[in-house]
């Protein structure tokens, strides 16, 4: 079967030309269309790659070295990007279907492009309202898509999904139009989880598209950052694990401005990821970019109920663009924060 024509994307500041079907991304702009270089995302096959010298921060799988960037994974295929301007891929075997290789291709493939064309990548979810952007960061089970489907629910718009790439200029660019949500996400959420396509074959985990979801198709200044941490449904307080701070569950809560020292920290945590921009050798880059933007933009702690139904009704009591609104509670998380 010949290879399909390739269609333009637009994701992370970058144009994309691409003969796989990328419905996660955005169409590319019909202006932008054969004025800008395209970044090409082609089929290849890896035995022709080039011999590697490798970094030290590579494993087995992921093979890392300046401006290169390879990952092989066992039944799914091997990935490999090069100097921000091309990704290849090729299927493990023929039982290996688009929605894999996908997967893994526009999330760090695209990411290690990024990387390596100078952008800050960051492991959150972005939204976008009144033409303002909040960044949510937090550990893959912290809710992150489950709080940002919620808040489509109530006018905002989807920025990017998974990875979030921040220019030098404060602009959150838009890059992942999908949400990806877990069973039982989907189940709280009243979803109707068995028309959803599975992330992937066997997983319990549901992608909603660019059709599901209101979504932010230009760059948007970020407005403020928000760390966020669940708090136990088993108990009526919890600690913050990050801040150390006894929080109560019943409600949304946000801390004072966390200080630019560990604003910094959590911007380097939080990296897509940490070990890539190490062995790309872009470490210092990250670390420059991480310090300006805990500069320039406020991050706060938010602590968010563990259960999702009483997360969704808490959101409709609170303005993620007001901090202060979450403040009303207890002085020893605010006096915590203005210490650390």
């Amino acid at each position: 079967m010949p290879a399909a024509s390739p269609e333009a994307y637009q994701a992370f500041g970058m144009l994309l030309s691409s003969s796989l079907a990328l419905p996660e991304l955005m169409p590319a702009d019909a202006v932008l269309t054969g004025r800008e270089p395209l970044v090409e995302l082609v089929e290849a096959d890896h035995r022709q790659w080039p011999a590697l010298q490798p970094s030290p921060h590579s494993t087995p799988m992921l093979q890392l070295a300046p401006q290169e960037w390879r990952l092989e994974l066992e039944g799914i295929g091997w990935f490999r990007a090069t100097d921000g301007e091309r990704l290849e891929w090729q299927r493990w075997d023929d039982s290996v279907s688009d929605r894999d290789i996908r997967t893994f291709a526009v999330t760090s493939g695209l990411g290690a492009l990024a990387i390596q064309r100078g952008a800050l990548v960051l492991h959150g979810t972005a939204l976008e309202r009144d033409g303002e952007a909040i960044l949510l960061l937090g550990h893959p089970a912290a809710g992150k898509s489950t709080l940002a489907w919620c808040l489509l629910q109530d006018g905002w718009r989807l920025l990017s999904s998974e990875l979030v790439a921040v220019g030098p200029d404060g602009l959150v660019l838009p890059g992942m139009h999908q949400l990806k949500l877990w069973h039982d996400a989907a189940m709280a959420l009243d979803l109707n989880w068995a028309q959803l396509p599975p992330v992937r074959k066997g997983l319990k985990r549901y992608a909603l598209l660019a059709q599901d979801l209101d979504c932010m198709s230009q760059p948007t200044p970020l407005r403020l950052i928000y760390a966020l941490n669940r708090a136990k449904e088993e108990s009526g307080k919890d600690d913050d694990p990050e801040e150390g701070v006894e929080v109560e569950k019943v409600s949304i809560k946000a801390s004072r401005n966390v200080s630019q020292t560990n604003a910094l920290m959590r911007l380097r945590n939080q990296a897509f990821h940490a070990r890539m921009y190490r062995g790309m050798d872009a470490e210092a880059q990250l670390f420059m970019q991480a310090a300006a933007l805990a500069r320039k933009v406020p991050l706060h702690a938010l602590i968010v109920p563990d259960g999702i139904r009483t997360m969704a009704e808490s959101l409709k009591k609170v303005n993620l663009m007001q901090p202060e609104s979450m403040q009303q509670r207890k002085e020893a998380i605010d006096e915590h924060a203005s210490n650390d």
